[in-house]
């Protein structure tokens, strides 16, 4: 168990070195007051987002605004504030706070108003005054009124602010220049204010200077406390946990009091503080609420504010046990900011060490799950530190949040940083090549994946040190040391195979040689023989396949021929057939006439030739003559029109013709094969449309469009068809459209019916060549195109688009 122990903890060495000193560091960032302004920044934050609190009604606030220093002048008048004191307390308030400077007489002539003012302070047992205890820039304080401080009713009225000018600290006492301790304004009150609630300051550690004020305990602050950095502090100082009134306190002015303008008993039994709120003055303050850092910022408060504010504090944390802003030592917080560091890095650490199964998802974005991870805690420790705050303690969450993000950060850098060398371990693993170095000088170095089964012709551990011509063969040995100084001087990879035979082993290789280092090389070889095997195997099939395809191709183009002199056969048969008729009536009307000459000539012999007998033979001379001429014009036209198809299907010469007159001869030649059934061919378009190209497969193409038509397109109908030819002339092509009105093309054989030896007639002797060659005769010898469009039980359209002079 422990060596396994060991053993985990020697692997994860790198995380065990890396979190600590991230955290040293760290710390050691904050003991040097480095992230003191970023915390009190948080520590403000958390006093802006705070909920709003209700007003605090035991605290009243008599303000001297600025219309009252208009009205009454300023600094106030002794006969002036004897009125007011008198006027509060008749409605007998538990204490007053005077937070004015009255050490002189206002004016300095010690008149009537001033003794009428002494009286006041002689007769009020329950008001306190102020003086500074603390020097100003001139070196001096500002005193008491005199009477107030032999009555012992003089408070501090001093704040502690911090660098940046901001009030987060209370002074609960302080000592003056004469060591006597002076109790702070805010807690002179406070204590007056709970005497009537039986509630006064106990000691509970005279060495701790530890003391309980009902139900609150008051610990004094130290100069490292919470986010403070070596915080210089005098006196006895606390942190200060304001209240959020939105609403300010209960106010009235100076006026009102005196005009008697104020609620009935608006000052009995409470507590009330009166001070200058005036712009003009220059007692405000900054606080925590007095910020714009994503918060809701309060103007600047006022001296007398602040002071009712700390008050309601100290009133409320004693009555209501409100809680007194506390914070940790300081090795529990180093060990929270370590607990968390730690964390961080442990998640990181088990990110990039153990790798979960790859699932598919159908978001191609994926936010990896350890970053996810890490900013979840971040916004838990934000919230919890907030949610922490509200109850009273103020927690390290800057430098919690940064040894967070930083410890991954950093360890996902080293991680980076050291990924040359985990991939370089990876790659290894599952290459299953030989690999090896050899120095420049052609030394064998050993094997780098020792730890794969790979098989060798040689042996690794006993070559180490060898130079390369000692283990291979000579000519392999050359090879490879040429490739080793191409290598070098190219900075190239070497790539090339070799076969390599010893000891009777052979095998065909893959070599790569790379440069790994300033007098090495890195030999990758990888085992091909399987591979040129399969390679051989794949050469012997491809040369039986291009020998088959070979004799496709011929066996296809004497298909074609065949059908192409097939056709021509036909129409020669058929010419011989229609010529016959012709040539038969003219041998009878040879014959008629040859035995009318015999006959005249038999009637002049014998001298019997009568003028009758003249007449009628002139009359069976003339009938035979037209008849001999008609049928041998006629048989001279079919033979004329079959010799120059048969010539144009035999030739490959271009010419030019007219497109129209050409079909029209066509069908001529077609006509014994039309006659003998019901359709009927017609061709339009106009005469003078005429083409330079090849005549001989316009004659193939219309021949087989017709024929095809005859064969499939009416077979099984009962019906005259109508097959026709339009001929049209567009920019520079012509556009020859053949249409019938047969049976139609099924959908499913329209696309594949220009494709050799297709045919759905093949019990029927159809060879699946006729649309095939028409096909390759319009794309490649006619450079056309060629559309087909059909509709069953409609009809069956070609549209074929030639270009009008096949040399341009």
């Amino acid at each position: 168990m422990w060596s396994n122990l060991k053993k985990r903890i020697w692997k994860c060495k790198e995380f065990f070195v890396i979190i600590p000193v991230t955290t040293g560091i760290l710390l050691g960032i904050r003991f040097m007051g480095l992230l003191q302004p970023l915390e009190l920044a948080f520590y403000d934050l958390f006093f802006q987002w705070r909920p709003p609190e209700p007003v605090d009604d035991r605290i009243v606030i008599v303000a001297i605004s600025e219309s009252d220093i208009q009205n009454f002048g300023y600094p106030i008048s002794d006969e002036t504030l004897t009125k007011l004191l008198n006027l509060i307390k008749q409605q007998q308030p538990r204490v007053i706070g005077l937070d004015i400077y009255r050490d002189l007489p206002v004016p300095k002539t010690y008149g009537s108003g001033y003794q009428e003012l002494v009286k006041v302070f002689e007769s009020t047992p329950n008001l306190i005054g102020i003086r500074k205890v603390i020097a100003n820039r001139e070196g001096s304080g500002v005193a008491a009124s005199p009477i107030l401080e032999q009555r012992n009713q003089v408070a501090a009225n001093d704040f502690p602010p911090d660098n940046d000018g901001k009030i987060r600290r209370v002074l609960l006492s302080l000592k003056d220049q004469q060591g006597k301790t002076v109790t702070s304004l805010s807690a002179a009150l406070a204590l007056q204010y709970l005497q009537k609630e039986n509630i006064k300051l106990e000691v509970l550690d005279p060495k701790a200077q530890k003391y309980q004020l009902g139900k609150a305990i008051f610990v004094p602050m130290q100069e490292n406390d919470g986010g403070y950095v070596q915080q210089q502090l005098g006196g006895y100082q606390i942190l200060s946990n304001f209240r959020n009134f939105q609403d300010g306190f209960r106010s009235v002015s100076l006026t009102q009091i005196l005009k008697g303008d104020i609620p009935q008993d608006i000052f009995r039994d409470r507590l009330i503080l009166i001070g200058v709120t005036a712009e003009s003055n220059t007692d405000y303050f900054i606080t925590p609420y007095n910020s714009t850092i994503l918060g809701n910022s309060f103007p600047v408060t006022s001296g007398v504010t602040l002071h009712a504010n700390i008050t309601s504090q100290l009133i409320a944390q004693s009555l209501d046990g409100r809680p007194v802003l506390r914070v940790w030592s300081k090795p529990i917080e180093s060990l929270w900011i370590v607990i968390w560091a730690f964390l961080s890095g442990l998640l990181c650490w088990k990110r990039y060490n153990y790798r979960p199964p790859i699932t598919q998802s159908k978001f191609a974005f994926r936010i990896p799950w350890v970053t996810l991870a890490i900013a979840s805690l971040g916004g838990i420790l934000f919230i919890a530190s907030y949610l922490v705050f509200l109850w009273g303690w103020w927690i390290p969450i800057v430098p919690a949040l940064l040894a967070l993000f930083g410890s991954s950060t950093i360890v996902t850098g080293y991680i980076a940083l050291s990924a040359n060398e985990i991939r370089r371990r990876a790659i290894l693993s599952v290459i299953p090549d030989l690999m090896f170095n050899v120095s420049v000088d052609g030394i064998y170095l050993g094997q780098i994946n020792y730890d794969r089964d790979i098989e060798l012709l040689y042996p690794d551990f006993e070559n180490i040190g060898k130079h390369l011509s000692q283990i291979l063969p000579p000519e392999i040995c050359d090879r490879h040391l040429f490739h080793i100084q191409q290598a070098l001087s190219t900075g190239k990879v070497q790539v090339y195979e070799q076969q390599i035979c010893i000891d009777g082993n052979c095998q065909d290789e893959e070599v790569r040689i790379v440069v790994s280092g300033v007098n090495e090389v890195l030999f990758m070889i990888r085992n091909i023989s399987d591979r040129k095997q399969a390679e051989l195997t794949i050469y012997n099939k491809n040369t039986e396949l291009a020998n088959t395809l070979e004799e496709l191709k011929t066996t296809q183009k004497q298909l074609v021929e065949s059908e192409k002199y097939a056709s021509l056969g036909s129409m020669v048969a058929g010419i011989a057939h229609e010529v016959n008729t012709p040539i038969g009536n003219s041998l009878m009307a040879a014959s008629i006439l040859e035995h009318a000459t015999q006959q005249f000539d038999a009637a002049f012999s014998r001298g019997e030739l009568k003028k009758s007998s003249l007449q009628a033979y002139l009359d069976k001379a003339k009938i035979s003559s037209e008849i001999l001429l008609s049928n041998l014009q006629r048989a001279a036209e079919l033979i004329q029109n079959f010799k120059q198809v048969a010539v144009d299907q035999s030739s490959l010469e271009q010419r030019s013709f007219s497109v129209t007159d050409y079909i029209e001869k066509i069908l001529i030649s077609l006509a014994p094969q039309i006659k003998y059934t019901p359709h009927q061919v017609f061709v339009q378009g106009d005469a003078e449309i005429v083409i330079q190209s090849y005549p001989g497969a316009l004659s193939q193409i219309v021949t087989n469009l017709v024929m095809n038509s005859l064969t499939h397109a009416y077979h099984g109908l009962e019906k005259v068809g109508l097959l026709q030819f339009e001929v049209e002339e567009q920019n520079d092509k012509v556009i020859i459209i053949y249409s019938d009105d047969g049976k139609g093309i099924p959908p499913e054989s329209l696309p594949k019916i220009f494709d050799p030896f297709f045919t759905t007639a093949r019990n029927s002797g159809g060879s699946g060549l006729g649309l095939h060659i028409i096909y390759n005769l319009v794309t490649q010898n006619l450079k056309g195109n060629i559309l087909c469009k059909s509709e069953v039980g409609i009809g069956t359209k070609f549209i074929i688009t030639l270009p009008q002079n096949l040399h341009e």
